[in-house]
């Protein structure tokens, strides 16, 4: 895993169900899963996760704030960042959406 300084200022993470083929190289990272479409989602620490809709840790596109994620290592927040960011690295089709505390993209990198 990255070093946590290295590492941008993580604040939410949310999967592109369009984008997301099944690659899985997500599911290393112990923070998602597949569901019945085989499309990867977020666990979150209320053992719900991403897609269900009554799951009240999700904001209307889908995002999941990364206090919000589970956590059984019980990691710090930077070690959690960097999971996330990690993650969103490794997916091959981008499909998985990282954004700063000012809800800015910050992975994967927009074309301007």
């Amino acid at each position: 895993m990255m070093s946590p300084e290295l590492i941008p200022k993580v604040h939410s993470v949310a999967v592109d169900r369009d984008m997301c083929i099944t690659a899985a190289t997500c599911l290393a990272f112990g923070i998602y899963e597949l569901d019945d479409e085989a499309k990867a989602v977020l666990l979150t620490n209320n053992g719900s996760n991403s897609d269900d809709p009554q799951n009240p840790l999700h904001n209307a596109e889908g995002f999941v704030t990364v206090s919000d994620l589970l956590n059984p290592q019980n990691e710090s927040y930077e070690q959690m960042q960097a999971r996330v960011f990690e993650s969103a690295q490794s997916c091959p089709f981008h499909a998985i959406i990282v954004k700063d505390e000012n809800g800015e993209q910050i992975w994967p990198p927009t074309i301007v």
